[in-house]
């Protein structure tokens, strides 16, 4: 009987430092947000508004392109009466390569614009990193976890380094 309670008590023991270990590990768990740092840091910023100046002067040459096809169209159907067959079938040939050529430009825009978000971003995100390893490193951090894309539910504030990150991005990268 005694050595069973030995024995449970040992048991007990190694459990209750089984269950410290385990919270000791999880204390060195970080959280950050990058889709947040992104929106906070100066340089992140930037990199929105030349994006927004770049789709907003790929929007105006579409709206002007299509404002041209309007008018095309418009007048193809207002001479379709009086024109030759041989007339109505170029006028038709134009109207359908004008129409090809802004579908062409249209799809072009939109693939510039999907480059230059990756590439502006990817830039920002490897900085971002960079900042996010010297953080774990100083503070002996075994993991990092990205919010948005690791899934993380929930995360106790403290545990965030979001903060400190946009901090010294900025201070590192012209804020």
């Amino acid at each position: 009987m005694k050595t069973l309670r030995l024995l449970l008590s040992a048991l007990g023991l190694l459990c209750c430092l089984a269950f410290s270990a385990s919270v000791h590990a999880a204390s060195t768990i970080a959280v950050v947000d990058f889709q947040r740092a992104l929106n906070e840091v100066k340089e992140g910023t930037t990199a929105r508004a030349q994006l927004e100046a770049m789709f907003t002067e790929k929007k105006n040459a579409m709206t002007s392109m299509e404002n041209q096809l309007a008018s095309m169209q418009a007048e193809y159907e207002k001479q379709a009466i009086i024109l030759s067959e041989a007339a109505k079938a170029q006028k038709e040939q134009e109207l359908m390569q004008a129409q090809m050529v802004y579908q062409q430009t249209y799809m072009q825009a939109e693939q510039e614009m999907q480059q230059a978000y990756g590439v502006m971003m990817e830039k920002l995100i490897t900085k971002m990193r960079t900042i996010s390893e010297e953080i774990g490193k100083e503070k002996g951090f075994e993991l990092i976890v990205e919010a948005t894309e690791g899934g993380v539910v929930y995360a106790v504030d403290a545990l965030d380094i979001t903060d400190e990150l946009v901090k010294r991005y900025n201070i590192a990268h012209g804020g």
